[in-house]
Formats: C-alpha cells, sequence, structure tokens
C-alpha cells in the first residue's frame, strides 16, 4: 500500500533523530515525511511507481524526487538516515539483504519497517509492486537476515530496527592533571562524547580540557572513593550513548581504536569488551573498562571494576588489539590506597582480587608481618584460583621472609612458586635469585635454564619485564662458572652483554672469563 500502518511510527519520532539529509525508499503516498517533518533539512524520496509520484504530490513534499528500483539505484552520494519503511516484504529475502547491505553502506542510520507474522498483500491500484514476496518475516528471521539492531521495537503488526554506528563515550576522573589534558583528548578525538569529572583541580585541568572539547563537570566524593567517583561520571554521560569507554588522564586511546571497537561489537547485543591495555615499563594485559552506556556499575572503592546489573546478561566481545595505553605519573601519590584497600576487603571479604591487591600494598610499605599474613589469607581462599596470581602471591611471601632474614622460608616460598606456575620465568628467576644470594649454584644454573626455555612471554599484571632482558642469561653465567662450566659461562655472559651492552659488571666479568 502507498499508506502506512501507524505502529511503530511513535517509537520513529522517540527516537528524536536530526539529520541534514533522508532518503525515503518507497515513499508511497509520502507518509514518512509527512509525520516526521524535522527529521531532517533535506527529503530524498526513491519510488518505484511513477503514478504515486504524480497521485500523492510527491514533489511538492520532497527537496528531491527520484523514481528508480532500490534493488538496482545506485548511490551517488551519501545520506544521513535511510528508510525502509514497508519495502522489504516486497522483494526476496536475497534481494532485501542486498538492498540492506547497500544502504548500510551509504547511510549512517537505517531505518527498517516491516510487518511481522504472517501478512499477505497482493497488488494495489495496478500497482504489481505492491504485492508481498516474502509475507512471514519474524523478529528472529530479521535478526538472522540483517543482524543485531541497534535499537528495536515491536508495536502490534510492524517491527522497527533501527542500524546504525555505535555512539562513543569516553569518560574519565580527574583531579591536577593539566599536564596529560590536550594528549588525553587527543587521542580521544573520534569519541562523539568526551566527559571529564573532575574531582577538585586547583590547575588548568578543566580549562584545558574544555578547550579540547571535552564536557566538564565539577563532582564531589568526601570520602573519597574510587567506584563512587566513576559512578558519578558515568551517570552524567548522555543516555543515547552506547559504549562507553573508561580511562584516566594519563592513558590513552591507539590510532584505530574507534574502528576496532566497531569491528567487534554488535550493536544491541554486545555489553562489553575485552582488548589489550599497555600498562607501561612493558607489561600489557587484557582489560575490561569499556562497557555498554545501561546495566554497568561501579565496585570497590579503589582498583574499582564495572560490573553489570544482574537483570542484564552480558554480552562479551574480544580483541587482540591494543586500544589503551598508559603513560604512568612517577609523581602520582599512592599514600590512600592502603586505607581504601583496606575498606574494600572488609566490604567484599570473598573478593580474592583484592585480597590478593591489599597484600601485595602492604609489601609496598615493608610492612612485612601483616603482609605474610594476608598474602597466606589469600592462599587460603577457594576464591584464589588464577595459578598465575597464586604464584605471584608466593614470589612476595619469598621476598616478605627475605627480608625479615628468614632466609629458609624465603626459598620455600619461591619452591612453591616455581610448583604453582612452573611455566612462568618469574617463578624460576625469583629462585635464581635466592639461590645466587646463597651461593646454590647448582639449584641458581637449573633454575635459569628452566627459565631460559620458556620463550612466551605471558601477557598478564603479574609480568615482570626484568626477567625477559639480561637478567636469566647473568645469573646463569655466574652459576655455570662457578660449577666449572666456562664455555657455557662465556656464553651466557655475551648473551647478557646482548640485553645490557653498558653493564660495567658484566663486561668485567666476560674479560675475567675469557682472560
Amino acid at each position: 500500500m502507498p499508506f502506512s500502518s501507524p505502529s511503530g511510527k511513535d517509537f520513529i519520532r522517540s527516537l528524536n533523530i536530526k539529520a541534514e539529509t533522508v532518503l525515503d525508499v518507497g515513499a508511497g503516498s509520502g507518509t514518512y515525511r509527512d509525520l516526521f517533518p524535522d527529521m531532517a533539512k533535506h527529503w530524498t524520496a526513491l519510488e518505484i511507481w511513477p503514478a504515486y509520484v504524480t497521485k500523492y504530490e510527491l514533489t511538492s513534499k520532497y527537496n528531491e524526487v527520484i523514481v528508480d528500483d532500490i534493488r538496482t539505484f545506485e548511490f551517488l552520494k551519501s545520506y544521513d538516515v535511510c528508510i525502509l519503511g514497508d519495502v522489504l516484504e516486497h522483494m526476496t529475502e536475497q534481494e532485501a539483504r542486498a538492498v540492506f547491505a547497500k544502504a548500510r553502506e551509504h547511510c549512517k542510520t537505517v531505518i527498517i519497517s516491516i510487518p511481522l507474522g504472517h501478512y499477505p498483500q497482493d497488488e494495489f491500484e495496478g500497482n504489481p509492486h505492491e504485492k508481498h514476496v516474502v509475507d512471514d518475516w519474524s523478529h528472529e528471521r530479521v535478526v538472522a537476515a540483517f543482524g543485531h539492531p541497534a535499537q528495536h521495537h515491536i508495536d502490534k503488526e510492524i517491527g522497527v530496527y533501527v542500524y546504525r554506528k555505535p555512539r562513543i563515550a569516553v569518560y574519565a576522573i580527574s583531579k591536577n592533571e593539566e599536564q596529560f589534558v590536550k594528549r588525553f583528548c587527543e587521542s580521544a578525538k573520534d569519541a562523539d562524547h568526551i566527559l571529564i569529572a573532575d574531582t577538585g583541580s586547583t590547575d588548568k585541568t578543566a580549562e584545558l580540557a574544555r578547550e579540547c572539547g571535552a564536557t566538564v563537570y565539577g563532582i564531589f566524593i568526601r570520602p573519597w572513593r574510587f567506584d563512587m567517583a566513576r559512578d558519578a561520571a558515568l551517570a552524567l554521560i548522555p543516555h543515547d550513548i552506547d559504549i562507553c569507554i573508561s580511562l584516566d588522564l594519563d592513558e590513552v586511546l591507539e590510532p584505530g581504536w574507534r574502528e576496532e571497537i566497531e569491528r567487534v561489537w554488535v550493536l544491541g547485543h554486545t555489553t562489553r569488551l575485552r582488548y589489550y591495555f599497555d600498562w607501561g615499563h612493558g607489561i600489557r594485559f587484557k582489560y575490561e573498562k569499556i562497557h555498554a552506556r545501561q546495566g554497568y556499575r561501579w565496585h570497590h572503592p579503589v582498583h574499582e571494576y564495572p560490573v553489570h546489573d544482574k537483570r542484564i546478561t552480558e554480552v562479551w566481545a574480544d580483541t587482540n588489539a591494543l586500544l589503551v595505553t598508559h603513560h604512568p605519573d612517577p609523581t602520582k601519590s599512592r599514600g590512600q590506597y592502603l586505607d581504601l584497600l583496606r575498606m574494600a576487603v572488609v566490604e567484599d571479604p570473598r573478593c580474592a582480587r583484592n585480597a590478593f591487591y591489599f597484600a601485595r600494598e602492604l609489601t609496598f610499605y615493608h610492612l612485612w608481618d601483616e603482609a605474610i599474613d594476608r598474602l597466606k589469607h589469600y592462599l587460603d581462599m577457594p576464591e584464589a584460583n588464577w595459578y598465575t596470581e597464586r604464584s605471584y602471591a608466593m614470589r612476595l611471601l619469598s621476598q616478605a621472609y627475605e627480608h625479615k632474614a628468614n632466609d629458609w622460608e624465603a626459598i620455600a616460598w619461591a619452591r612453591r612458586a616455581v610448583a604453582e606456575a612452573p611455566n612462568t620465568r618469574e617463578t624460576w628467576i625469583r629462585l635464581a635469585e635466592l639461590c645466587y644470594k646463597h651461593h646454590k649454584w647448582q639449584e641458581c644454573y637449573h633454575a635459569c635454564q628452566q627459565a631460559l626455555e620458556i620463550k612466551d612471554k605471558a601477557l598478564v599484571y603479574t609480568m615482570d619485564p626484568t626477567v625477559w632482558t639480561e637478567k636469566p642469561h647473568d645469573y646463569a653465567s655466574i652459576a655455570a662458572w662457578k660449577l666449572g662450566l666456562k664455555s657455557e659461562a662465556i656464553e651466557q655472559c655475551k648473551k647478557a652483554l646482548e640485553f645490557a651492552p653498558e653493564d660495567e659488571r658484566i663486561k668485567a666479568n666476560l674479560a675475567m672469563m675469557e682472560a
């Protein structure tokens, strides 16, 4: 029919689309132009049946009228919006797929309005194109044919499906970080919205951010905790955003980030993205702070983490691309972390992640006795089941006992770390360090050899970049020399120098060995 059912039209109106150009395919009597005159400044009608152009005076309604078949129509320009209203049911599914693909290629947003269920229709007023070729479209069939829409609504017999690129917001909290603002905003310039929630800067952070195009709000969180600050920032993001990227101001998005997110994120389906994050100092691991606008909040007062509302189904996407790089600020204080972590383990006592972070933080402050207790507590938790992190805890226990001059326990925990994760260099090199210190040359040499057999660097946060430098070769060289393995000692010493050619001690060792 040249007319369209009123069903679904309120949903289209609720989209509040404000565009420059619209292509109305199968314009018929001009229903969409009549109902939504403010949707665009320039309307183009594409109508296959010339009689409708005259009968419904389309040239008086539209800025441009083209008489053509969308199946063979060649796009000579792009449009902001393409309306496929009561169109796709008039062709085969294969033709409908091709038309949709063509529209997606040339239009930023495609709106499909289509009858669902058994809905036969014959030609009308001599127009054979009014016949429904496929008269049994269903919601499941629409999704299978055209993919998950960004939004959809079923109103009685009509399904409306909106396909478009995602709207992405980058958001952050800040305080006195003026030195990072321009770099941060430049890296995020391809976002649809950049939001910074400033927590009380006394420098030019907010001023510079606004100059760079960011929306800046002042927020007040007392007593301070990171999750509440991030939740406040998240709440300020416009409701029509699809994807949220949480960053700190000393982090940047890598070139091509938007294209990669659009490639792997299925709009209307995906809710969370796992991607690579470069923490700095040679440490790279998977991160999970890109999430859907709706259905998420932040959890934990520090080392905060987005968690989903249990009323939604979390759907993950994954990419091996590096999307975010951290440029750590060595002047930034960690002074509040310890107290916040102490609070975190009280609030969520079954969270192994924060139990470990708390224990590790205690080692940073050289609170060895408490660190030992908390590390052992972590290892006793049923939830602490990631062997890589468990072996890291054992390495820290070894370190703590070493600082307490309990050498037997220090070596014992280093050996337990090896048993927990024998496929990681870090555990073997920790053992090698202690064996070197206590002149256990055979075990030191063996530990170094085992470490050097491991060629793949694990991309996890527990990775120690120093074990991929001269360190294992250096220890192996010294241990081999002490064991009388002169040629092996020289070979390992030369390999150590390849990593550290200016190291005077290693150069002196090689000269002594070759003398």
